[in-house]
């Protein structure tokens, strides 16, 4: 019994379930909004039902690149503050928001040329327009949400994930009632359908903005991390976020890009009845693997911080604890989408006398994409808590490279393929090809981050080569402390030069 209890505080499964249960929560309400959101618009029709999730996620395919970038805020802030330096944590949480306000400008201009986006894929005229419109609001609305994006990605970093949590739930509690309103126009308001939608998420954002900025500027937070000033924002943290962070926004936007081709050009190719089936499974999927990612967010954080104190082998332990929760909720997740997926799809699906036969094709359609989904979750928890890994110690080059690989290669070539090789399938064989992609990537990223080419990065550059030998040998020592009772332990700071004063550096 003493013997696992040590190998479960080995592996710090209590560190990872602190770090991750709010992080989670937080990534599982706002897919909760979007759930209930869709919800309520597919009660309008499969028109706009699947309108709102081929203009929302185009819209987020120029957004994600600087959403992708702006997680490496999380990597600068963590092993900073994991060596101690909290005034440079702050200074990387400035630049986070620096970056994102000037990203944020160059996008908002989208909106302008959105017709001309959704006329390429041919869609029903009810269709496109109702996409055009969902896709301006979305892509303004990144002028608050990439400050706020930025600022979570700070909190994550100082391990104060609640804070997150809090402003989300407040946010969507709110959002919550106002789409309800504008939607279906009650309370005097005129029933606006998918514009309401798109407006309470505009203003959802606003206000989570605004909760994250009271917190960044707050007192306690000030004095720790001199987050007012913005006079030490510095042009090198802006570009360090850019240079490791570019692969990583690069990665997000090509996986939104193609997830994105996938839907409007071969699901989409099928018609509306397959757009709104997949459209119904994907809001499932959502709750599946955004809790996971909230666990890859935490696992980001805690291995940046490990990193920074030389204990590389103490971030895999992290690592691995992390997967082992990832896999548990993303493997019961699975079974649910197996057993119910009939029943799932339907939940979704407006039935009345006329649309019988509709909402059935729909259902029988959707109940197939559940059933690819619950094959590949466990690979999907394997990439997700990897890549949230690699992220953390740097490594952000390589798992860019492998994604767009697979999922040009696989998920939109092995889509198009089955799709003129088995035209009998329907969509269903883009999902299958699509499956596979996920498979594949989860299998690389372990692969990789199991090779061990991590260790070798070092961000802060406060170790040459003979401090991170040196870091490495204690990570070895501190690993034995499990096992033994051992010598008085050397802190990281007993071989690492003492880094620069915070107001110099």
């Amino acid at each position: 019994m003493a013997g696992s209890k040590t190998r479960r505080e080995g592996l710090g499964f209590g560190e990872v379930i602190r770090l991750s249960w709010p992080t989670s929560l937080a990534m599982l309400n706002t897919t909760l909004l979007r759930f209930v959101d869709g919800l309520m618009v597919s009660r309008v029709g499969p028109a706009p039902f699947s309108a709102q999730f081929l203009g929302g996620m185009f819209a987020f395919i120029p957004e994600s690149f600087a959403t992708g970038m702006l997680t490496v805020v999380n990597t600068y802030v963590s092993q900073n503050f994991g060596a101690g330096r909290h005034r440079q944590s702050g200074r990387y949480g400035l630049a986070g928001l620096s970056v994102a306000l000037v990203f944020a400008a160059a996008i908002a201009p989208l909106a302008f040329i959105a017709n001309h986006i959704f006329n390429l894929f041919g869609h029903a005229a009810d269709v496109t327009a109702l996409e055009t419109m969902y896709f301006q609001y979305m892509v303004l609305s990144v002028l608050v949400t990439l400050p706020a994006r930025a600022l979570e990605q700070f909190f994550f970093g100082i391990h104060r994930p609640k804070i997150v949590l809090v402003a989300s739930v407040l946010a969507n509690v709110v959002n919550v009632v106002a789409i309800y309103i504008l939607i279906f126009g009650k309370l005097g308001f005129p029933a606006m359908g998918l514009q309401g939608a798109a407006i309470g998420n505009l203003f959802s954002w606003t206000l989570q903005l605004a909760v994250l900025l009271g917190a960044f500027l707050a007192p306690a937070i000030r004095r720790q991390f001199a987050t007012h000033l913005w006079r030490a924002v510095r042009l090198r943290h802006c570009l360090d976020i850019f240079r490791i962070g570019w692969p990583a926004g690069v990665q997000l936007c090509n996986d939104v890009a193609t997830w994105g081709l996938f839907t409007a050009a071969l699901v989409g190719r099928f018609g509306t009845e397959h757009l709104a089936a997949s459209t119904a499974a994907m809001r499932y999927l959502g709750i599946s693997f955004m809790p996971a990612v909230g666990i890859g967010v935490a696992t980001t954080a805690m291995v940046g911080k490990s990193i920074a104190q030389g204990l590389p082998d103490r971030a895999r332990r992290r690592t691995h604890a992390a997967l082992i929760v990832a896999m548990i909720y993303m493997g019961l997740c699975g079974i649910l989408f197996y057993f119910f997926r009939h029943g799932l799809v339907e939940f979704f699906v407006r039935v009345s006398p006329e649309e019988h036969l509709n909402a059935a094709r729909i259902v029988a359609i959707g109940q197939n994409v559940l059933l690819c989904a619950a094959v590949f979750q466990l690979f999907d928890a394997v990439g997700i808590v990897y890549i949230g890994a690699l992220r953390g110690a740097g490594d952000t080059f390589w798992p860019m490279l492998m994604t767009i690989v697979l999922s040009w290669g696989v998920t939109l070539g092995g889509g198009a393929a089955m799709v003129f090789a088995a035209p009998q399938w329907t969509s269903l064989g883009p999902w299958i090809a699509a499956s596979l992609y996920v498979v594949a990537l989860g299998a690389m990223v372990a692969w990789r981050f199991e090779g061990g080419a991590w260790r070798k990065i070092d961000l802060l550059g406060r170790m040459g080569r003979a401090g991170l030998a040196a870091a490495t040998t204690l990570a070895a020592a501190s690993t034995a402390v499990v096992e033994a009772p051992p010598p008085p332990q050397l802190l990281p700071s007993d071989f690492v030069p003492p880094p620069a004063d915070d107001d110099k550096s």
